[in-house]
């Protein structure tokens, strides 16, 4: 059988996921997770969500502790926070393993620093810039493979990690005054060095970096012609239409791409057409059977996007 790209693993999981169909996708992963390695503890938090899910709250442990045994942990709000693992929070074996996740986390938290990765153009500057967020349990590094060919096309391309680690490796945007303090710092840093063309200044993300970019753009934060964001869009959208209405960020033009599979659809559709009501120039990209991830082909939505955004 042909080993499946990990990307391919945690959609095809999350699908199962959401038709309720747990076994598969918990048989799924027995069959996968050996050829996974690097991605050990996100196949054990999975594993141990589906047997709770199912009801086997023996296995959901022995699957957590299995990955804390080997060194792993998650953030308490993580693991405390994901409502699959709920039928857990009542057993002593579940609230020693969560504290000592809690004291990993406490450890790791103390060196994580944010951190920028900066592809710049071989062309002359000034440079058009596209800053880039990860997704929730994302990173820099991983995140910036979706944008280098542009980077090919003249565009300074800057991919910000958060200092707020949620596990070994991956980082979040959780405490938004943290991420946009470090982002508008990322922001002035890049200023200083690179020259930049200030009527081309894009900012983008994922899921949660994605909410994030929007509300940056939104509330006028940065000096951003518009916000590219892919499987996101705003819980509250009283507050944005609040926050349209108290300000100048009509001029801002919003790309979105989501797939009409992901959790975050129905909320994406809302918010653009709220945006359009309002006078922002706004476009929504919907792939079809495309779950709460970043398309394969995602070049031709960067394409897309930038072109509607810089128009």
């Amino acid at each position: 059988m042909d080993v499946m790209h990990f990307r391919e693993l945690r959609a095809e999981v999350f699908r199962l996921h959401s038709e309720q169909r747990y076994a598969d996708a918990l048989e799924l992963l027995e069959r996968e997770a050996d050829r996974h390695p690097d991605r050990f503890g996100d196949i054990m938090f999975w594993r141990g969500c589906l047997s709770a899910l199912l009801g086997d709250v023996d296995g959901a442990i022995a699957f957590l502790q299995e990955a804390v045994d080997r060194g792993h942990w998650w953030s308490e709000s993580t693991i405390m926070g994901d409502p699959d693992l709920n039928s857990l929070h009542e057993e002593a074996r579940f609230t020693r393993l969560v504290a000592t996740c809690r004291d990993r986390h406490a450890e790791a938290q103390r060196s994580a620093r944010p951190e920028l990765i900066l592809l710049k153009p071989e062309s002359d500057p000034p440079w058009p810039l596209l800053l880039a967020l990860h997704g929730m349990g994302g990173s820099a590094g991983e995140f910036v493979e979706h944008w280098r060919s542009i980077a090919t096309e003249g565009w300074l391309v800057a991919v910000a990690q958060s200092s707020q680690i949620v596990s070994p490796g991956c980082f979040g945007w959780r405490d938004q005054d943290r991420a946009v303090e470090e982002i508008c710092g990322h922001y002035e840093a890049i200023a200083r060095e690179c020259e930049i063309d200030s009527d081309r200044v894009i900012i983008a993300g994922f899921s949660q970096g994605g909410s994030t970019a929007i509300r940056i753009g939104l509330n006028g934060l940065l000096p951003v012609t518009g916000v590219f964001g892919i499987a996101c869009a705003p819980r509250d959208l009283d507050e944005v239409r609040k926050t349209v209405a108290s300000s100048t960020s009509r001029d801002l033009r919003v790309y979105l791409v989501v797939g009409d599979q992901d959790y975050v659809f129905r909320r994406a559709v809302e918010f653009c057409e709220l945006l359009r009501s309002m006078g922002v120039a706004a476009q929504l990209e919907v792939r079809p059977g495309l779950g709460h991830e970043v398309p394969e082909d995602f070049s031709r939505s960067i394409a897309a996007g930038l072109e509607f955004l810089l128009r």
